[in-house]
């Protein structure tokens, strides 16, 4: 068959040049939220009235939440809405700046009941939620409805073992990445239930003034399993006082399809900055950045992206690969009966021959 007549199964369909942006300066970062209980269908955007209303992180201690919007009109429990909404407001005017689950150092150390009066009996606060609930749109702009869902998650710390992420964005023939600072997977967090919980434990409180609490001083610790490392112990406790004592940073959500969030896109995913004016000179620009180069031939590169090899395993096949000598020797008959049997071996002067067949 002629040569021309062969096909490239897998023929290569387009190349692109590739341009490696250090980084954003130090004011900024860049932040990948993954929402894997979301679909990719439904983004978080206003014009499908679910833009987040709020953004906050805790850089130290790598955590990230946003507050999204939830419909109260479709397809939502009211009675459990204002339930949770009112607990949460009282929740939040407790603790202040505070907040629930690891963010908030699942409650050690927090805010204790206040006062020994008598608290609300269940039935009291039912009817009250009832009163709330034949007023469920003035309850709204009281903000005494959960009307919001909180997403968080912590973000993947930066070493050696863990990969580079980059973003890649594309004009012409050009690839452009720019590294990532954090990534974090979003999940929701139930917020408004420990508050629920923290209001009856409150409530309880009240209720038995005689009640005496003894201070315990409690002590978690969690072990690595890393393997070939000796086992470690990390003081919980001191990690979760930590991120308690850090203080939120509130940041201002962009909605993407505003022209403020394109033209930082333009500005900071592209190698020569602003992509959208004087592309010819931005061409020229890019003609003369210093190129890439490797230090590496083929074999180093491969050692090198490679898992380690085992040096004495190594070792042996180099030695079951020499030739006949004093050793052993062995011998494989191929051509031998369905049946594999192996002879003990049989002393032939100085060295061991041992005989092997099976198919």
């Amino acid at each position: 068959m002629a040569e021309d007549n062969l096909e490239d199964p897998d023929p290569i369909l387009k190349s692109y040049d590739i341009y490696i942006k250090p980084g954003m300066h130090q004011e900024r970062e860049i932040y990948v939220l993954q929402f894997p209980n979301r679909s990719h269908r439904l983004p978080y955007l206003a014009r499908l009235d679910s833009q987040p209303q709020k953004l906050r992180t805790k850089p130290n201690s790598g955590m990230v939440e946003i507050d999204v919007p939830v419909d109260t009109w479709n397809f939502y429990d009211r009675l459990k809405g204002i339930q949770w909404g009112e607990a949460l407001k009282e929740s939040n005017a407790t603790k202040g700046k505070g907040s629930h689950g690891l963010p908030g150092g699942f409650g050690i150390g927090g805010v204790q009941a206040r006062g020994k009066g008598r608290g609300k009996s269940d039935e009291e606060e039912n009817l009250g939620h009832l009163n709330t609930l034949s007023d469920f749109a003035g309850a709204l702009e009281r903000d005494q409805v959960l009307k919001k869902q909180t997403l968080g998650g912590q973000v993947v710390t930066k070493n050696e073992s863990n990969p580079t992420y980059m973003i890649g964005t594309f004009r012409k023939n050009q690839l452009h990445l720019t590294p990532v600072d954090r990534i974090a997977q979003m999940r929701p967090q139930f917020h408004h239930i420990d508050a629920l919980s923290e209001h009856k434990r409150m409530n309880a409180v009240r209720e038995t003034p005689a009640q005496t609490s003894a201070a315990r001083a409690i002590h978690m610790s969690v072990k690595s399993g890393v393997d070939g490392e000796e086992d470690s112990n990390d003081t919980m406790a001191r990690r979760i006082a930590a991120t308690q004592a850090e203080n939120w940073k509130h940041h201002r959500y962009v909605d993407e399809d505003t022209d403020e969030a394109w033209a930082i896109y333009q500005e900071n995913f592209f190698v020569g900055g602003d992509v959208g004016v004087h592309l010819e000179a931005n061409d020229e620009m890019l003609q003369k950045l210093p190129k890439l180069a490797t230090s590496l031939d083929d074999t180093e590169y491969l050692d090198t992206i490679s898992a380690p090899g085992d040096e004495a395993k190594l070792s042996r096949s180099k030695e079951n690969k020499k030739g006949k000598g004093k050793g052993k020797e062995t011998a494989m008959d191929d051509d031998s009966s369905e049946e594999s049997d192996i002879e003990p071996a049989v002393d032939k002067g100085k060295g061991k021959d041992i005989s092997m067949s099976g198919t």
